[in-house]
């Protein structure tokens, strides 16, 4: 109805203009130029006119419309389940307020007793610590699974290379990159563990198939950093947060960054064996980009053996991009090389009471390694 009545008026508008319009144009044609200013005024009007009844016609069709358009809620009518549905729609999404994650994998094995026995005393120590920040990988899987967050930043687990003699030492195949053994070859284990799909082997491919399962857990549950330190390493937890606060960006800024502990050859330099950490761009490039001949070929190309720690600074610098490097040789917060247990639980008590910035070190910057010249 409002339509028809609106058409109507539209109707009767234009004719009485066309009728003006008639008119006007007699006008003209008698050749009256004292009348020229009139004609103009009176064409103005009548399209002043006409577009004032479009604009009510207009004003008359939204009024016609009695409900709110489609999909409109208040925010007062929103459920509070509703909320929790949308919560779960961007779960796999990652919080733009994340914090910096680091996966910490502790080289083990289970070749000897005293290897096995180690875990123990690593448990007992620095691993035994109140911060929520630092916990079990499973844990942290867990907590992520649940709620897309986590209070947990640093997971950690120790690395297990038992695949058997019948794998390769270094991944190069589509079997799975972990395994579960048998609960008879699980030995302390405390849901800690680690079992890579490789031959034990620390110098031939064993780290390199670490990085590549690090870089396939980043994918999966937003870790930024995969770091790997030796069982006889003892880091200090808190000046460990702290480094990783203060230091490492988190996705989508954490990229083409290693660290660690100096070390050099003439041909390359790389973090020490003992602490060193790549962002899992890096990871995803030492363990998918590269193949394990590649990794093969460029550990044998330097002196015609392998080193774990100097094959990784060659497996690093094969990147197209350039590379940054967190030289934490005059900062590192952690102490290296304690092989027996009463050694090793009398260092964690120093360092666990050590309040400055830095744990004590023994040696300064070693120029002599980067530059054999340099002190002639």
């Amino acid at each position: 109805m409002g339509r028809q009545i609106a058409f109507d008026r539209l109707r009767n508008t234009v004719g009485s203009h066309f009728y003006n319009n008639l008119a006007i144009s007699n006008v003209v044609r008698a050749g009256s130029k004292r009348n020229t200013q009139a004609i103009l005024t009176i064409s103005l009007l009548a399209v002043a006119c006409l577009l004032n009844t479009i604009g009510s016609t207009s004003s008359s069709r939204g009024s016609s419309f009695t409900t709110k358009p489609i999909g409109y809620n208040p925010i007062s009518d929103r459920a509070l389940k509703e909320m929790n549905d949308l919560k779960k729609e961007y779960s796999h999404e990652r919080p733009l307020s994340s914090k910096t994650t680091m996966l910490l994998g502790i080289f083990s094995t289970n070749a000897s007793d005293k290897y096995i026995h180690r875990r123990t005393y690593i448990r007992d120590t620095w691993l035994n610590t109140a911060d929520p920040r630092i916990c079990k990988l499973s844990e942290y899987i867990r907590q992520l699974e649940a709620d897309n967050d986590s209070v947990c930043q640093v997971p950690y687990t120790f690395i297990i290379a038992a695949g058997g003699k019948h794998r390769p030492f270094d991944h190069d195949d589509k079997e799975p990159l972990s395994i579960i053994p048998k609960e008879s070859e699980r030995v302390n284990d405390e849901d800690d563990c680690t079992y890579l799909n490789v031959r034990e082997s620390m110098e031939d491919g064993k780290s390199a198939t670490y990085f590549k399962f690090g870089a396939e857990l980043a994918q999966k549950y937003n870790i930024d950093y995969i770091t790997k330190l030796d069982d006889d390493t003892i880091p200090s937890p808190t000046l460990l947060m702290d480094f990783i606060k203060d230091e490492l960006p988190p996705y989508p800024f954490n990229r083409r960054i290693f660290g660690g502990r100096s070390w050099a050859f003439p041909e390359v330099y790389y973090g020490a064996g003992q602490f060193y950490f790549m962002s899992s761009d890096l990871a995803d490039h030492v363990g998918n980009k590269l193949t394990a001949k590649d990794r093969h070929l460029m550990a044998l190309s330097f002196k015609n053996r392998k080193i774990e720690d100097t094959d990784m600074g060659f497996f690093l610098f094969s990147s197209d991009r350039p590379l940054k490097f967190v030289d934490l040789t005059l900062h590192r917060f952690w102490e290296h090389g304690l092989k027996d247990e009463e050694g090793f639980r009398e260092t964690w008590e120093e360092i666990a009471a050590e309040n400055s910035q830095r744990l004590p070190r023994s040696e300064a910057f070693p120029f002599w390694h980067f530059c054999p010249h340099f002190l002639g």
